[in-house]
């Protein structure tokens, strides 16, 4: 099973590592909820969804 990592990009492309094993992504006003395989949710708030990589697993966001 595939499941990703979400990555926070700030504004100088540093990349820091927010949450694990998330299985859906939804986008919620300004920003995205996120959820894991324990149903554990997490909206983040002015975020913008940068690149999702199926490949390796990745969503990256960044601040707005």
């Amino acid at each position: 099973m595939c499941l990703l990592k979400v990555y926070l990009e700030d504004g100088n492309q540093d990349r820091k590592l927010i949450a694990e094993n998330v299985a859906l992504i939804s986008k919620k006003n300004n920003g995205v909820k996120i959820r894991n395989l324990n149903f554990e949710e997490e909206t983040l708030e002015d975020v913008d969804i940068v690149m999702i990589d199926a490949l390796n697993s990745i969503l990256l966001l960044r601040k707005r």
